[in-house]
């Protein structure tokens, strides 16, 4: 195990902390690392638990009832932070956490506390919140408990006042627990203390208890409550300086929750860093809804995610397909030269002429070869009414193209979108050499899903195709334009295919000149392949023009269903 006196050696002495063993990915920027900081402490949170919820900054994005909210001002000033003031902060996340695994809220409700007197309630209260704290903190052993130790510093701040009081008391009593030393006390606090002590023992021995959880928390409440009857009398004497209730009852139109309120007097993140820190944040989850918000440059967006429980695909392969559209991507691939050196005949190589006395392999023969290194994105509508036949459609399509592809320099990358519970979720349909197949459900997103995947294709120099397959219009999230806008930014060649569309015009409306329309899904594949030529041949007559680093536009007339 770990001491907390362990130190980083890149680090002046007085920073020390058991933190800087562990974590490596730090940052010398500001929104960088906050956000490492921040993905650090959900990682440590994840271990204790599943219902624990998400870390978070006061006043970050994504924050719900069940959050652990920290104060940026703990770890803003200095970057990289600190190991101590992370060791601090994780303490301080571990701690709520272990509440949240204990059901210290389960607690409360079992908890007896109807039949006092209004002005006793706030004592009780301060009695418990202790209590709690210290059982929290009895349940966990190993190298987590020593960034328990490195934040109980923290845990209690009590104003100076003349009259001895009820929450120095608690004070006294959390300090006791964990201090090795003997403390001073005085006199008016030696009864109830003795009384407290005792409860820390029982309290210890409930945290060993092999009982289900709820049945440790009644445990609890009645070892809370038969302590509250002995010492209440002994509390009369002192004064209550913090009178909040730490719980309320849910009959009461407040607030039920304990321990997620945002810290008191929190340092709000200024916008732009909270934006910065976002963004940081989605890069590396599964929630890229600020990378969407960013690349579009508006707010009005639904929640996006990345969907990773695929289900295996069993396509149907055409291999007379699969030769026709590699030789397609074979024949309108750039061009490379490849120069083979040392050969007996051939042109004569300046470098070799020294091995014509000897070897008399000072030739060289240069030949141009396809350079196939394509960078092309398939995205597929997968809302509930492509179920059926059109779904096994687009599974066939991916899988030849997938076929047609591999074994190159190319980089092909295929998407399924849908909508659940007002979340769209994108979905990879190709993981290494395997095709995988998502269930259709939902609405329609396709200006948010279009920019989903042009933000995954790699940013290099390879030519870059999106081809879009959808069968009705956009009916959720931002407008298809802003998919648009942000290809022709990006340089990417979107092109979309509607199939099987009801009501053409209000598609013509919503993609304008870059849709392309057949009748059926089972003339897909072939459609994929005329596009493919089609788009291929406009490219090499753009070649040079502003236009061909932009959107390929499709004429009016070239909407008609491929024969």
């Amino acid at each position: 195990m770990h001491s907390a006196a362990y130190s980083n050696p890149t680090e002046p002495p007085v920073y020390r902390g058991i933190s800087a063993y562990w974590r490596r990915n730090t940052s010398t920027v500001e929104s960088v690392e906050l956000a490492n900081l921040l993905g650090a402490m959900r990682k440590i949170t994840g271990h204790l638990g599943c219902n624990i919820g998400t870390v978070s900054y006061a006043g970050l994005a994504g924050g719900g009832d069940s959050d652990i909210v920290i104060d940026p001002a703990e770890v803003m000033g200095r970057y990289p932070v600190p190991a101590a003031q992370v060791d601090q902060v994780a303490g301080i996340v571990i701690h709520e956490a272990l509440h949240q695994v204990a059901w210290s809220e389960h607690m409360w409700c079992c908890l007896k506390q109807h039949d006092l007197r209004q002005a006793n309630i706030p004592r009780l209260h301060r009695l418990v919140e202790t209590a709690e704290d210290i059982y929290v903190e009895n349940t966990i052993r190993g190298n987590l408990e020593l960034y328990l130790a490195a934040a109980r510093d923290k845990r209690f701040f009590v104003p100076s006042v003349s009259r001895p009081s009820v929450d120095a008391l608690m004070k006294l009593w959390w300090t006791v627990t964990w201090s090795k030393d003997g403390q001073k006390v005085d006199d008016i606090y030696k009864a109830p203390l003795e009384i407290l002590k005792e409860l820390t023992e029982h309290l210890k021995d409930v945290a060993l208890s092999v009982r289900g959880i709820t049945q440790r928390c009644e445990q609890r409440a009645q070892l809370y409550r038969a302590t509250w009857e002995k010492i209440s009398p002994m509390l009369d004497e002192l004064i209550l300086l913090n009178k909040r209730l730490a719980w309320f009852p849910t009959s009461e139109a407040r607030a039920a929750a304990y321990a997620k309120a945002p810290p008191k007097g929190a340092t709000p993140l200024e916008p732009e860093l909270k934006r910065a820190i976002e963004i940081q944040l989605a890069a590396s989850s599964t929630d890229i809804t600020a990378l969407i918000a960013e690349a579009a440059g508006t707010k009005d967006v639904v929640p996006t995610s990345r969907w990773d429980f695929n289900i295996p695909a069993h396509p149907v392969i055409d291999r007379s397909l699969v030769g026709r559209l590699k030789m397609l991507f074979l024949g309108y691939s750039e061009r490379e030269k490849i120069t083979s050196r040392g050969l007996t005949a051939g042109r004569i190589d300046a470098r070799r002429l020294y091995r014509a006395a000897s070897t008399g392999q000072c030739f060289k023969a240069t030949e141009s070869r396809p350079a196939m290194d394509w960078n092309v994105t398939l995205l597929a509508d997968a809302s509930g009414s492509m179920t059926g036949i059109k779904w096994r459609m687009v599974e066939n399509t991916v899988a030849a193209i997938h076929k047609a592809l591999v074994g190159y320099r190319n980089h092909f990358l295929a998407y399924g979108y849908f909508e659940m519970d007002g979340v769209l979720m994108v979905s990879n349909l190709i993981k290494g050499d395997k095709l995988l197949s998502l269930p259709p459900n939902g609405r329609t997103a396709s200006g948010q899903a279009i920019i989903a995947a042009a933000l995954s294709m790699p940013q290099d120099k390879r030519r870059k195709l999106l081809i879009h397959v959808t069968d009705g219009e956009s009916n959720l999230g931002l407008p298809v334009q802003a998919g648009i806008d942000f290809c022709h930014r990006e340089h990417i060649t979107l092109i979309t295919l509607g199939c099987g569309c009801k009501d053409l015009s209000v598609m013509r409306d919503q993609y304008g000149n870059t849709i392309q329309f057949i009748q059926s899904f089972q003339q897909l594949p072939h459609a994929v392949e005329k596009l493919l030529r089609w788009s291929f041949m406009k490219a090499s007559r753009l070649l040079g023009s502003k236009s061909a680093r932009g959107n390929i536009l499709l004429k009016d007339e070239s909407c008609d269903a491929p024969e």
